[in-house]
């Protein structure tokens, strides 16, 4: 639909936020495909535009995360809007972690057809300091600090065990596991890291990692890895 004449001053500066604010912007449709991206979501995966068109999108993620990223894809297209904490594969292979905020795409008849993401860089939030302030005096950097490591800690996962056989949850050696324990066990047995319990179970990465310590403190153990072998030895 042509842009009528006295809204194309508005629309051309419009154009302009689009094309250098910074964050980044990804339209796709109800499949994930790519229909479109701002330069500066080009500019950090380091592909072209053309380069993007009409791929998936969970070619912007890690290999590893591709099934967590289609069951997002399509828990998305049916109304979860929450934000997403992903990590980025650029062109070069490396990685870096921001987090996505999805709203539904619509078209004139009010029909959702596809998905419009904010894409923020948390590896570049990470570093800001507000004026004045000492970061060591901010609670605010000191927690983006945190999220930014966590966050990159995904893209290159400590190496696990698997777990190829169901939690014993009647077993003597796990009584003294709570419930909510045994919740966090289970999801960590079958390969999920923290971020992804803590947002299956619906509760933070530091309480997750609390549960974890409880556990550890329970079964003799002092890691993730101990605590699999400890189960798998049951």
């Amino acid at each position: 639909m042509p842009i009528p004449e006295h809204l194309q001053p508005r629309y051309r500066d419009l154009l302009h936020v689009v094309s250098t604010m910074n964050a980044g912007l990804l339209a796709s449709d109800l499949d994930g495909t790519i229909l479109w991206a701002n330069p500066t979501l080009l500019r950090w995966v380091g592909y072209s535009y053309d380069e993007l068109l009409g791929n998936q999108s969970v070619s912007l993620g890690v290999a590893e995360h591709e099934p967590a990223h289609r069951a997002e894809i399509a828990a998305i297209a049916g109304g979860d809007l929450r934000p997403r904490l992903v990590v980025l594969r650029r062109k070069d292979g490396t990685t870096f972690p921001a987090t996505v905020l999805p709203q539904h795409f619509l078209d004139e008849n009010g029909k959702h057809v596809g998905t419009f993401s904010v894409l923020i860089d948390m590896g570049a939030v990470q570093t800001a300091k507000r004026v004045g302030i000492d970061s060591s005096e901010s609670a605010l950097v000191t927690a983006l600090d945190e999220i930014a490591a966590q966050l990159r800690s995904m893209s290159s996962p400590p190496s696990l065990p698997e777990v190829s056989i169901p939690v014993p949850l009647d077993h003597p050696a796990l009584a003294d596991v709570s419930k909510r324990e045994m919740d966090v066990l289970e999801l960590l047995s079958i390969g999920d890291r923290v971020a992804a319990i803590a947002e299956q179970l619906f509760i933070s990465e530091h309480t997750v990692r609390n549960h974890l310590k409880s556990m550890f403190r329970k079964t003799g153990t002092s890691s993730q890895a101990e605590l699999i072998k400890f189960v798998r030895a049951l």
